[in-house]
């Protein structure tokens, strides 16, 4: 219900700027349901509590789902989400740091993965055990500086780090496998040292599985989620049209009668 909800909410935010990155923000909710709701170690009510479990969202434009399960976890007021994308709002298209419960500025991509790094070294520096949690898009990890950071991960045993990927098979203008084929995936991060485990993303059951797994000792974990791009509603799934698109009244209404059914 978590992940329905945030996807209802991702539309809302989305009326109320007039566009935005539906897409990839419903492909994820389901592991942000897992993660906010279920896996991390958080203080809603304390937003910088030292010894909570860090979240970066590296793939920004997805920031729809983050401030949705924000508010549903408490971080936010509900109402912020009436003030996407509007002027002065903390809520905009990418996270942003001025919104408690966000760790990193993001949108640029290609970078929250080596940041994620620092804070997992953060931690082990600081005698801390929390986790450290980033989520990538799969168009983004076409970009070089990840596989960089892939190997920093892999080379300082990091197995208080866990990144996502929210395999969906569609970045912004066309299939991934058209643009920049990332096959084999699994395999790809196993050579780079990760412990990886693929997984139906939108299995609940098999998110949470994959996210309580025991590390693998000095090991950091590589999670492939396959995903929908636009799940939950017909018309936007599987179609790069609906990476990023306006959302007039109308598509709000279409799209929350196939959410509330």
């Amino acid at each position: 219900m978590e992940a329905r909800q945030i996807r209802r909410n991702v539309w809302r935010a989305l009326r109320a700027g007039g566009s935005g990155h539906m897409g990839g923000s419903c492909s994820a909710a389901d592991v942000l349901a897992a993660l906010y709701f279920h896996r991390m170690r958080i203080r809603p009510n304390e937003p910088e509590w030292p010894q909570r479990d860090r979240f970066v969202l590296s793939k920004g434009h997805a920031n729809a789902a983050l401030g949705a399960a924000l508010a549903q976890a408490g971080f936010i007021e509900d109402a912020v989400l009436d003030r996407f994308y509007h002027l002065e709002s903390p809520f905009g298209m990418h996270p942003d740091i001025k919104m408690d419960g966000i760790e990193m500025c993001t949108g640029a991509l290609g970078h929250g993965l080596a940041v994620a790094i620092g804070m997992a070294l953060g931690a082990r520096m600081q005698n801390q055990d929390f986790h450290t949690f980033v989520m990538m898009g799969d168009g983004e990890i076409q970009e070089g500086s990840v596989w960089e950071a892939a190997l920093a991960g892999a080379h300082f045993r990091l197995d208080n780090l866990t990144a996502i990927i929210d395999y969906n098979k569609i970045q912004q203008s066309a299939s991934v496998q058209e643009v920049m084929s990332l096959e084999p995936l699994a395999e790809k991060w196993r050579a780079f040292g990760w412990h990886t485990i693929e997984i139906d993303g939108h299995n609940m059951a098999q998110v949470v599985d994959a996210l309580e797994a025991a590390p693998q000792p000095h090991k950091p974990t590589a999670l492939i989620a396959h995903t929908v791009k636009g799940k939950g509603v017909s018309f936007a799934e599987g179609s790069y049209l609906w990476h990023n698109n306006m959302v007039t009244e109308e598509v709000y209404q279409r799209a929350m009668a196939e959410l509330n059914a």
